[in-house]
């Protein structure tokens, strides 16, 4: 059988990315895929953090420019060494980065303020902070956070004008009981005495809850979207995608998802679940400051905050004095938060909510399921008759 043909290939990793799915990808690779791709902002992480640690207010100046240049040197004589024994162009750039280069870029800027000064704290601070920066470009850069951020959007952008909609269809109950609470004065005397920072703790907290049981929920969906079906339904499925252009026979079985292909599935689900969510709460927020602006006059909010309001722009309709006050910013985005949380409990646990507010989501996974294993089935075969 022929190969299959290689822009088809080329063209279903592509699509694969673009919708933050690159472990789908067959053999994809750290190494190759990600730390050598990072290896440009790696080095000049390291060499500003060599040039900054490497001075001492202790030092006079020359002797400070000194110890920053024998530093460089230093980190560049590192790199012509490795190139060496790997015998490589002495000063090219590393075609995979593995644990040895990564272990460098964490060790060598942490060990200037300690050689140079003896900064045992600013050596620990700077390796600390180099492995949180590893960490978090790998994530971002093996999951494809930016493409599935961009993909995410799109897809959440289309849910903007069934927003409406949504309110409607999911929020009658809870919408009437949060506007019975937004004309009462607790909330205003609440918001009156609570500083943003407070709030904000307080938002936090519930989108970490919403977060903790979307991820506890994640595995029933996750094993709903790869529920194998048949080889003629999964190539259906692919011809609405790159895929279509590949060439492939049935496989004997479809490979189960691994570890990382499956939480790169979870991570898209949560991603766009938690567009739908930041949708409702956003329309909600804005709802509630419209309805106070125009309906609860400065003289009603202040005698319902017990104290003159904070008023950030104010105006004059139809003899009434209104006014956008941060009291009522914070009454809005509460009570927004906690309708969006409400909202997350119901997205997740009531069937008929799923199939209405997440159908074409589940579809879309479905069919880049479907791209996987034709993908696969094409890509598994020539590396076994290779090996």
């Amino acid at each position: 059988m022929p190969s299959p043909p290689g822009d088809a290939i080329v063209a279903t990793e592509s699509w694969f990315v673009r919708r933050g799915l690159p472990h789908f990808i067959f053999r994809y690779s750290a190494s190759r895929d990600v730390w050598t791709r990072a290896a440009p902002l790696l080095t000049l992480v390291a060499l500003v953090e060599v040039m900054a640690n490497a001075p001492s207010a202790d030092f006079e100046l020359w002797v400070s420019v000194l110890a920053s240049i024998g530093a460089i040197a230093a980190v560049i004589a590192v790199w012509v060494v490795s190139n060496r024994l790997r015998h490589r162009p002495l000063f090219s750039r590393p075609e995979d980065v593995g644990p040895v280069e990564v272990a460098l870029f964490v060790i060598l800027p942490a060990l200037v303020p300690i050689v140079t000064d003896g900064q045992w704290r600013s050596g620990l601070v700077t390796a600390g902070a180099n492995l949180l920066l590893l960490l978090l470009i790998y994530f971002a850069t093996s999951y494809g956070i930016v493409p599935m951020t961009r993909w995410v959007m799109g897809h959440g952008a289309r849910q903007i004008l069934s927003v409406s909609a949504l309110l409607v269809r999911a929020l009658p109950l809870l919408l009437l009981v949060v506007i019975i609470v937004f004309y009462t004065a607790e909330p205003y005397q609440f918001a009156h005495e609570l500083p943003w920072p407070l709030l904000a703790l307080a938002l936090g907290l519930f989108v970490l809850v919403g977060v903790a049981f979307s991820i506890v929920r994640i595995p029933r969906q996750v094993g709903e979207l790869s529920d194998h079906e048949s080889w003629s339904q999964l190539r259906a499925r692919a011809r609405t995608t790159p895929a279509a252009g590949i060439r492939a026979t049935k496989p004997a079985r479809v490979p189960e998802l691994s570890r990382k292909e499956w939480i790169n599935v979870g991570l898209v689900v949560l991603a766009s679940e938690g567009i739908l969510v930041a949708l409702v709460g956003i329309a909600m927020f804005g709802f509630l400051v419209v309805l106070g602006m125009l309906t609860v006059p400065v003289d009603l909010a202040s005698a319902w905050a017990g104290a003159p309001i904070d008023e950030l722009v104010s105006f004059r309709l139809f003899g009434a004095d209104l006014a956008v006050s941060s009291e009522l910013l914070k009454t809005s985005a509460f009570l927004a938060g906690f309708t969006s949380l409400q909202f997350t409990v119901s997205l997740l646990s009531d069937g008929t909510y799923q199939e209405e507010f997440l159908h074409d989501l589940r579809e879309e996974l479905r069919d880049a399921l479907a791209a996987r294993a034709v993908y696969l089935s094409a890509m598994i075969r020539p590396a076994r008759a290779k090996s």
